[in-house]
């Protein structure tokens, strides 16, 4: 609701932060609360994993959540935009995606209530540059206090978390993800840390994962991927 999709408007203006969110803390301080002796799995996919991984890294209760699940998550987003940026990607992933970020913006300009906010929305909406990076350098940056987009990817660089979370990790990526691969992996900051865990497959896209035989066999890399870890949980309660 905070993002707008689902064909739901947005609530508040917390649009697209990929650090700390405060919904995701609250909603695993009722799961926990509300189903005591139980354990905790956070699975999060591309952005998603990034709010994941930034709010679990920070939150109150964190050592109560068993396992974390990165699905096609940008590890490190500094090489990350400088990937997105390239040439043939910039045309096939960040512009297409990044007219959809501003259309979302442009139909949801009541979300944004105070004179700052406001304003940041008519910048964004008179602007031709759609490009995630313009997007986040004009809008998303400002709106959460950074000078730019530079200083704002810093904040919410993966690597930062991984380095010494205290949560077992597994972070799965595609060798052919527009966005992300391997060569980007942030191996300096995770090889000293026995709680992560980093797969690369050859295959599978921005959380494609499709498996031979797809589409007459259903199943996906990432749907075993994700029982498997569902399964791991239930196991420690048994």
């Amino acid at each position: 609701t905070d993002r707008g999709k689902g064909g739901m408007t947005m609530k508040t203006a917390k649009f697209f932060h990929a650090g700390y969110n405060d919904g995701l803390a609250t909603l695993l301080d009722t799961i926990i609360e509300n189903n005591p002796n139980s354990n905790y799995g956070v699975i999060g996919i591309s952005f998603g994993g990034m709010v994941a991984c930034n709010t679990l890294y920070q939150y109150h209760r964190k050592e109560e959540v068993m396992v974390q699940l990165l699905l096609s998550s940008p590890l490190d987003s500094l090489k990350t935009i400088t990937k997105l940026n390239a040439l043939r990607v910039k045309f096939l992933y960040s512009l297409p995606f990044g007219k959809k970020i501003k259309r979302l913006i442009s139909n949801n300009g009541d979300a944004f209530k105070t004179k700052a906010q406001k304003k940041l929305f008519r910048t964004i909406s008179r602007s031709e540059s759609v490009s995630l990076t313009d997007i986040d350098n004009i809008f998303i940056a400002p709106m959460f206090g950074y000078s730019n987009s530079t200083e704002y990817y810093k904040d919410i660089c993966l690597s930062r978390c991984l380095k010494d979370t205290t949560t077992f990790t597994i972070c799965v990526n595609a060798d052919d993800d527009p966005c992300y691969s391997k060569e980007l992996f942030p191996l300096e900051a995770v090889n000293k840390n026995p709680n992560v865990c980093v797969i690369s497959t050859a295959a599978g896209g921005h959380f494609g994962f499709a498996r031979f035989g797809w589409p007459f066999q259903r199943t996906t890399f990432s749907d075993k991927l994700i029982l498997q870890v569902m399964a791991m949980i239930h196991n420690q309660l048994t």
